[in-house]
């Protein structure tokens, strides 16, 4: 805690705390200073913490409770995603884009599935990063251009009646809890989101972990992703 104790000692006065605080998490730590020297220039943002691994990351959001978390690709040791969902299962109210270098679709694609409110290019300047970080506080969603294809595409694939296939091996309370565990919710946020008892929703819980064969929820939600692409072929094959 001695970091966090410094951290907390240099931060502003007591109007400046009522401004946006902001978390970076990404392994390059250049582009770590880069950024937080952009964002400290911010009349909006009253303080920036950075972090270069996930056990740091996670630490600090405890400690601070950012208004926005901005993931890089690869922070260690389980890389951006997965920070992601860790994030949004401690801080729930923090709102996450990710960065990255590369345009991968599926990857951000899945960061929003997970929580993300946006994504951020390595390109970006100064100035627009500031904004898409004040942007995304203040409600919106930051999303490029390029991705929208994607994203389109993506929609396309859910199938009429909702995001479950309409004959599949999962319940639709199922799906929903797959869906949750996919954010990284623990059993009580998952009774408080659908209105269940915990033992309720342990119970299904162990009825997926059962139907999908795996032993464990990060598991469960690889699999069911497996098995809703299996489903939508079924059921609707080219």
């Amino acid at each position: 805690m001695n970091r966090l104790a410094v951290a907390a000692s240099a931060l502003p006065g007591a109007d400046a705390r009522r401004g946006l605080r902001v978390l970076i998490a990404d392994a390059d730590g250049l582009a770590r200073s880069m950024m937080r020297f952009a964002l400290s220039n911010s009349e909006r943002i009253a303080a920036v913490h950075a972090a270069g691994n996930a056990r740091e990351a996670l630490e600090l959001a405890r400690y601070f409770r950012p208004g926005v978390a901005i993931v890089g690709a690869v922070v260690p040791p389980g890389g951006g995603l997965e920070l992601v969902r860790a994030l949004l299962c401690a801080i729930p109210e923090t709102r996450v884009l990710t960065l990255s270098a590369v345009n991968d679709h599926g990857t951000v694609i899945a960061a929003l599935r997970a929580g993300a409110v946006g994504h951020i290019g390595r390109d970006v300047d100064p100035e627009e990063l500031t904004e898409l970080v004040v942007r995304a506080a203040d409600g919106e969603v930051v999303v490029a251009q390029w991705l929208m294809p994607a994203l389109l595409a993506a929609l396309r694939e859910v199938p009429d009646s909702g995001w479950r296939p309409l004959r599949s091996r999962l319940t639709t309370r199922e799906w929903e809890i797959v869906e949750l565990l996919g954010e990284g919710a623990t059993t009580q946020r998952i009774a408080d989101r659908l209105v269940l008892s915990p033992m309720t929703v342990y119970s299904h819980t162990k009825s997926v972990l059962r139907k999908l064969g795996v032993n464990s929820r990060r598991d469960a939600v690889i699999a069911a992703e497996q098995l809703r692409r299996e489903e939508a072929l079924t059921q609707h094959p080219s």
